[in-house]
């Protein structure tokens, strides 16, 4: 009895020490990660190294011996005719050893401009772009050579850590009898796992970088060739009738803001309008009522009794 609780404490305790263990390597990892992530990648100048023959910028960079580095390229050129010259850069890919991979085409009229990615070995960037310089007129370029040595070694002894951990953890599984041991073993091991994968990937990643460079094409003809705007009708027809049938629809809806505040306020205007009449009907009945009531008052005489006539003073007037 004693024996196995000495035999779950030791397991116990040494879970615990793999974890703090892993937890330390990867703080440390993580801090020499932010180290290299706060500067830039290091950019090796144009003639910072012996040159290796060639007149373009790529041809400066010697071998980099057991340095982990991605070179990239972005090349911008103005060539005679966009076809033409796409097949000649698809014949200096294959030449180098590579392939055209992300390809985009725009056509306004007669006038073509594209972006085409192009992906070689390492060893003929150089070769490659200095054949890609050839096709046109370099109007920008940018060579890039990123340095992830640091971050390479530093990932390397990451998984090399996790392997250990990998094994360790695998042992303890098998030797332990207790199930919730086993199932606190189990978790950690996959946690080991998935971190292995994500690494091993992000390796990957970098080695498939710096195996295949990449260099970026923009071309484009002549800005002469370019058409106009309205290069569907030398007169501009198109813009006219363009312009007209706008012009039209700003009509529309100016008419139609127009009733929208029109009808609201006709139909209030009414409103009073027939309040008004009722009113004024009103009053003229009121008045009219009200005036032929003193009317009447004013033909009866003050002493109460009947109104008087000329007849009756000429009858008092005769003998």
């Amino acid at each position: 009895m004693n024996a196995e609780r000495l035999q779950r404490r030791f397991v116990g305790v040494l879970v615990v020490a793999l974890v703090l263990l892993a937890g330390c390597a990867g703080g440390l990892q993580g801090a020499g990660g932010s180290a290299d992530s706060g500067a830039a990648p290091s950019s090796y100048q144009d003639g910072a190294e012996a040159s290796s023959g060639g007149g373009g910028v790529g041809s400066y960079y010697s071998e980099s011996g057991d340095r982990v580095l991605i070179r990239e390229a972005d090349v911008r050129l103005r060539v005679d005719d966009f076809e033409t010259s796409f097949r000649k850069l698809r014949g200096v890919a294959d030449a180098h050893g590579g392939y055209v991979g992300d390809r985009s085409q725009h056509s306004d009229g007669e006038w073509d401009s594209g972006q085409i990615t192009v992906r070689v070995p390492a060893e003929n960037f150089s070769a490659a772009r200095d054949a890609i310089t050839e096709l046109g007129h370099v109007e920008d370029e940018n060579v890039r050579v990123l340095d992830f040595s640091t971050q390479y070694q530093n990932t390397d002894r990451r998984i090399e850590q996790l392997e250990a951990d990998e094994r360790e953890l695998e042992r303890l599984l098998a030797n332990t009898s207790d199930s919730e041991q086993a199932l606190e073993v189990r978790r950690e091991l996959e946690g080991v796992r998935n971190q292995l994968r994500e690494l091993r990937a992000q390796q990957a990643s970098l080695e498939q970088r710096e195996a295949m460079s990449t260099i970026r094409v923009d071309m484009h003809e002549p800005e002469s060739r370019k058409p106009p705007k309205n290069f569907e009708s030398s007169f501009g027809f198109t813009d006219a009738f363009l312009s007209a049938f706008y012009g039209g629809l700003t009509a529309v809806k100016w008419v139609i803001v127009f009733f929208g505040y029109a009808i609201p306020i006709g139909i209030a205007l009414v409103g009073l309008g027939a309040f008004g009449s009722v009113l004024f009907l009103t009053w003229q009945r009121i008045f009219g009522y009200i005036r032929g009531v003193f009317d009447g008052e004013g033909s009866v005489r003050p002493g109460g009794g009947e109104p008087t006539t000329d007849d009756s003073e000429a009858s008092d007037d005769e003998p």
